[in-house]
């Protein structure tokens, strides 16, 4: 099996269970009470507070380097993204080549 088509069931697998960048970008969490909602909802069923814009990925995107071009989260060493193959940079946005040369 390919290592290609071991990310996409393990993927899928994941979105059956509820779990993934899907399922993810389909929740949001409430700042007041913790009570996750609909990312639909702008206010929380459980103590009335607004709810944020951003969804658990989002926040779990802002932890985390992310491929800027299929948006695949990638470990820190990683040179080129093992979905898309784009060339990564880092966390300043200068090619790693480049700034290792600097």
């Amino acid at each position: 099996m390919t290592a290609k088509r071991l990310e996409r069931l393990r993927l899928q697998t994941m979105e059956e269970l509820g779990f993934g960048p899907t399922a993810m970008r389909k929740i949001k969490k409430c700042p007041k009470c913790g009570r996750m909602a609909s990312s639909e909802n702008d206010f929380c069923r459980e103590c009335g507070s607004r709810l944020p814009e951003t969804t658990l990925y989002d926040y779990y995107k802002s932890l985390h380097r992310v491929c800027p071009d299929c948006e695949t989260v990638v470990s820190r060493q990683t040179d080129y993204c093992p979905c898309c193959g784009a060339k990564l940079k880092d966390a300043a946005g200068i090619p790693k080549e480049a700034a290792a040369n600097a």
